[in-house]
């Protein structure tokens, strides 16, 4: 977990860092354009995996010697989802530029990159399906490299507009893949006892039952950002786009945790190291969401420019939503882990019509706090939805996810512990006569 945690917290403080160049190099319009053509891609990316990386996960799990197999028939499937979504953006794209020509180019020179990243994510979901979390880590880390450089470098340069940041943006990710060239050794030594075969359907039977909720989820948490320049105007949006730069920081820890529970507890299942982790996950997300809090009113204005200090209120509301979802969000990769992904699937599923309604009602005249109000009203819904599931089919104690015991105390300490001991080591290379 601290080793995905490093690695999912280098996206967004990158994002930190080139959040004010952009805003300051581009301005708010010119900001609210970038996240208007990068919109659609971030909901592409999921509404086009029909959950196949999630099975993958989950298969090479549970039998690590089917990774290879898994790995091949699940690219295939991505690619030809990937083709096929880009040519579905580009359709749109008209719409959701609300007839910018610039931004409707845009948006389709960003879906261009939708295929080589839908690959990518089967290779971090073989990653993770064998614990090789370092892999994970290193590719979000040269993807936030590639991002920070790129954007920094035309800046600098004076060559940064909306047209090149979407193209470091759409890349950046892609890019990110190339950690994964060592992947083939560890598969190597999975199948070594002879590989597994994975049928086609099994992949996709796991894949449609947790699909829609990951198609939930990304419209819950994405698709505010592909709709808002159609009903509030790129002012707006770029107000918003940075408020959610923000709240992303509050997500790294929770964001580590789910996934090493979902591949943990698919090999072995363990309520109260999952009831841990959400209990933990609250409480650690909690601290860095009240520290941003109060960092916000002179610390956005400060980064962006005056002209964002209108996103404050949108980023106190969306810090709340990302920090209450926590312990929901450890139930929900519980209840995939466990064969219910179907039930994650409904919860979150509910949360998003809430969201799409509370949208359309509250950002035409609330803009940018009302995109965060309907994302913290989805929030709570799907978070809620998921732990009543698990107590329901699991019996797992619904006080269990909250609250902070002095068990937890301890594993928040002997690993803070470990980790500090590990840097300040110095080993003893003397040779002796």
């Amino acid at each position: 977990m601290a080793t995905t945690a490093i690695g999912n917290a280098v996206v967004p403080l990158a994002s930190l860092v080139t959040m004010p160049i952009l805003s300051y190099g581009l301005g708010v319009d010119g900001r609210g354009q970038v996240a208007a053509a990068s919109g659609p891609l971030l909901l592409a990316t999921t509404a086009a995996t029909f959950g196949v990386p999630e099975a993958v996960t989950y298969l090479v799990a549970r039998t690590p010697a089917s990774v290879r197999v898994a790995l091949r028939h699940g690219a295939l499937m991505l690619v030809l989802a990937g083709l096929a979504g880009t040519a579905a953006c580009a359709a749109v794209a008209g719409v959701l530029s609300d007839g910018d020509p610039v931004v409707g180019k845009l948006i389709v020179l960003a879906a261009l990159a939708l295929a080589p990243t839908l690959l990518v994510l089967v290779l971090r979901a073989s990653a993770a399906g064998l614990h090789r979390w370092r892999l994970v880590a290193a590719e979000q880390v040269v993807s936030a490299f590639v991002r920070l450089v790129g954007i920094g470098g035309l800046a600098v340069a004076g060559h940064l507009t909306p047209l090149t940041a979407t193209v470091v943006i759409a890349a950046a990710p892609v890019l990110g893949g190339l950690a994964y060239l060592p992947l083939r050794r560890h598969t190597s030594a999975a199948v070594a006892q002879g590989p597994v075969p994975v049928a086609p359907r099994a992949i996709l039977g796991f894949g449609s039952r947790i699909w829609l909720g990951s198609l939930s989820g990304v419209l819950l948490s994405r698709l505010d950002q592909a709709i808002m320049t159609p009903l509030s105007g790129t002012y707006q949006l770029g107000l918003y786009a940075v408020a959610v730069s923000i709240s992303d920081v509050a997500l790294v820890v929770n964001s580590a945790m789910r996934d090493v529970t979902f591949a943990s507890d698919a090999a072995q299942r363990d309520d109260s190291r999952l009831t841990a982790s959400a209990r933990i996950s609250f409480f650690l997300s909690l601290l860095i969401g009240l520290a941003l809090a109060a960092a916000l009113p002179w610390g956005m204005p400060l980064l962006f420019g005056p002209g964002f200090a209108a996103a404050v209120p949108a980023g106190f509301i969306l810090l709340a939503a990302v920090v209450l979802i926590t312990p929901g969000s450890i139930a929900g990769a519980g209840l995939s882990a466990r064969g219910r992904p179907g039930l994650r699937s409904t919860s979150l599923f509910v949360a998003c019509v809430i969201n799409v309604v509370a949208l359309f009602v509250l950002v035409p005249p609330l803009g940018a706090v009302g995109a965060a109000l309907a994302t913290l009203v989805g929030n709570m819904v799907s978070g809620w939805l998921n732990i009543l599931f698990l107590h329901r089919v699991g019996g797992t104690p619904i006080r269990h996810f909250w609250g902070l015991r002095r068990s937890d105390l301890r594993i928040i300490g002997d690993k803070a512990g470990a980790v500090l001991s590990r840097v300040h080591r110095t080993p003893d290379r003397q040779v002796a006569p």
